[in-house]
């Protein structure tokens, strides 16, 4: 099993969790920097829509840059290719597996 995070370059990954959280949100890609400290957040809100989240973390300079919007499953699903791509290059391979299923199971529409 693969650990439940792992680095590349100055981000932490936090392994995908397919199952709802307790807001009803899929978390699929989630980017942890810890200098600065930031957050990138891509997944399916509890309507079922994809959404992308940023967070600045840092301090209160740039606070007014976080966001929550809605993408396109395309834009959702070109970051899951992106996220493929990082762990592929850095030799990560379960981790590479772990989203090209998720891939799969978003082009089936069974997430």
């Amino acid at each position: 099993m693969a650990s439940k995070s792992v680095f590349v370059g100055k981000w932490s990954y936090l392994m995908p969790d397919t199952n709802a959280d307790p807001d009803g949100r899929i978390v699929l890609i989630e980017m942890l920097s810890f200098g600065p400290c930031e957050v990138y957040e891509w997944g399916i809100d509890n309507n079922g829509l994809p959404y992308e989240e940023y967070q600045w973390c840092e301090n209160e300079f740039f606070k007014d840059e976080n966001y929550f919007k809605h993408i396109t499953k395309k834009e959702l699903t070109e970051q899951i290719e992106d996220v493929i791509r990082v762990f592929s290059e850095h030799e990560l391979s379960e981790w590479a597996n772990t989203y090209c299923k998720i891939l799969d199971r978003l082009n089936s529409d069974l997430l």
